[in-house]
């Protein structure tokens, strides 16, 4: 039997009895056919298998709907969170956007402050300066006003940076800054130009007068030490003055002017102002051309050294020599150490010249010797800038090394001032150099310090009586008198005693008399090149 005709039997004989089906369905007529029957069944079974996907759909959707409305909530909490998250971040990325604006605009500000202040004392540097005194230039223009530039340059810096250290010489520097800060007017402007060089800008003056009285304040606000530390240092000040529109129109000539009449002061004796003058500019073209003989010379072998012999006065025996160096210039008349020496020291070549001429004189002197000419002191003179020297002795040893010179015969000859700038120093590098064997004159005794304490202080060998002492010798005369000490004071000290420039035969008859041991000047030979003084120490052994 088919599947439909098994349950069109079991309709017939389950379902007839009770009229309908469980699930409600109506039961087919009895009087249908059995195809009605059947197909109708089929409908019947249709319609509830379509019930049935109907109702698994609805569950569905409403699981479906259920999962839809979980997830709405759970996106609108977690939107919430994210939403709260985000803002804190924008509120976190607008701070460290305003710090960081902030950051960059005291970082530009700082930098702008740099590139136009010194770093170590704060005052506007050589740039503001140039701005500030355009501006104050441009106004007085428009007012018919004057501007003042005063140039300032501190007295022997480079000894106290040399002797007591650079962290003591900034100090100073530091207290020097506002010393002067507290001498002008708010409206002024002090500048530091570097090393120990100071500007004084002032905007505002009716005449040269103004500026002059402002100057000597600032000198003498200098008069009271500075304490660094343990040390009081006394310092002074050389100043020279420019004004607008007198001395220059615009700022770059004002500042070359003033800074002109700043080393005129400087050679006038330190310590004073000086106000420029046209004539100034004549010198100091003259000046740059020595200086770049100066440096011409040392490149090219420019410079020659002459040797002034140093006489017994009693026998006229040749004692020694001393060398003095010169600058020859293309054919042209040598230029002698008074010329260009201070330039020298000025601008940095006296180390260099100082080295050639000991090396030189050396050399000449182990030349002299193994002719067998006896030499007795070769004197070479050293500049306070050189003997303070950070290298000084190790250029000593070095120079006798490389030349071979018995140190015995060699003579340092120094000045008084140049001795007595940092003296513990100063004895320390006497000492070395006498455990060298090498002897130390004193050059131009008398013009110095009136203490002779440092003479029982100091290992020193000889005295040189300056010249200015003997050129006036006569029996009357101050001079004589105090040549007369001198010597009398150089034997007590059991120290040689040479007299410098003797001319005449009465200097020279008065120097005997006195029993002064050695003497040089024109009178007993002028200074020669090598060649001359060696024929000369033929004769003299002769």
């Amino acid at each position: 039997m088919s599947k439909i005709g098994r349950r069109i039997q079991k309709y017939t004989s389950e379902d007839s009895l009770k009229g309908t089906t469980k699930a409600g369905e109506e039961t087919p007529p009895a009087n249908m056919s059995l195809a009605e029957r059947e197909a109708a069944l089929q409908a019947s079974e249709k319609a509830i298998g379509q019930r049935e996907q109907d109702a698994m759909l609805r569950e569905k959707v409403l699981r479906e709907r259920d999962e839809a409305v979980q997830i709405r909530e759970e996106l609108g909490a977690l939107n919430a969170a994210q939403l709260k998250e985000a803002n804190e971040r924008l509120v976190v990325a607008t701070v460290r956007a305003q710090t960081m604006t902030e950051a960059a605009e005291d970082a530009a500000a700082r930098m702008s402050h740099m590139a136009q202040h010194d770093v170590l004392t704060g005052l506007p540097n050589r740039a503001l300066l140039t701005d500030r005194l355009g501006q104050a230039i441009a106004l007085a223009q428009r007012h018919d006003q004057r501007v003042a530039l005063m140039y300032l340059d501190l007295d022997h810096f480079k000894h106290i940076n040399d002797s007591l250290g650079h962290a003591v010489g900034d100090q100073l520097l530091q207290g020097v800054a506002r010393r002067l800060q507290a001498c002008v007017r708010q409206s002024d402007t002090v500048c530091r130009q570097g090393g120990d060089e100071f500007v004084v800008l002032l905007a505002e003056v009716e005449t040269a007068s103004n500026a002059t009285l402002t100057a000597s304040k600032l000198i003498d606000v200098m008069d009271a030490p500075f304490l660094i530390g343990e040390h009081e240092l006394h310092v002074t000040v050389s100043i020279g003055i420019s004004v607008y529109p007198d001395d220059g129109r615009d700022a770059e000539a004002m500042i070359r002017n003033a800074d002109i009449a700043m080393y005129h002061a400087k050679k006038s004796g330190h310590n004073k102002y000086q106000l420029f003058a046209p004539e100034m500019n004549v010198r100091a073209v003259a000046r740059q051309s020595v200086e770049v003989a100066l440096r011409e010379a040392l490149d090219q072998h420019g410079l020659v050294l002459h040797y002034q012999p140093k006489t017994n006065l009693e026998t006229g025996a040749i004692t020694g020599a001393e060398a003095l160096v010169r600058l020859r210039q293309n054919g042209n008349p040598l230029v002698y150490p008074g010329q260009f020496i201070s330039i020298a020291e000025d601008c940095g070549l006296i180390m260099q010249i100082g080295k050639w001429v000991l090396k030189e004189a050396c050399h000449q002197a182990v030349s002299w010797l193994d002719a067998g000419l006896d030499i007795g002191l070769i004197a070479v003179n050293v500049s306070a800038v050189e003997f303070h020297g950070k290298d000084f002795l190790a250029g000593v040893r070095a120079v006798l090394a490389e030349t071979g010179l018995n140190p015995h015969h060699l003579e340092l000859e120094l000045t008084e001032s140049g001795l007595m700038q940092d003296t513990e120093r100063t004895a320390e590098t006497l000492r070395a150099l006498k455990e060298l064997g090498v002897q130390i004159a004193i050059d131009d005794f008398g013009t110095g310090y009136s203490s002779l304490s440092y003479l029982q202080r100091f290992p020193i060998d000889t005295l040189k009586i300056d010249q200015s002492f003997v050129h006036d010798i006569h029996d009357a005369s101050g001079e004589a008198a105090l040549v007369s000490a001198i010597i009398a004071m150089g034997k007590s000290l059991k120290l040689r005693v040479v007299a410098e420039g003797i001319e005449t035969r009465q200097q020279l008859d008065y120097l005997q008399s006195k029993q002064c041991a050695e003497g040089q000047g024109y009178l007993l030979g002028r200074p020669m090149d090598a060649e001359s003084f060696a024929a000369m120490l033929t004769m003299n052994r002769h």
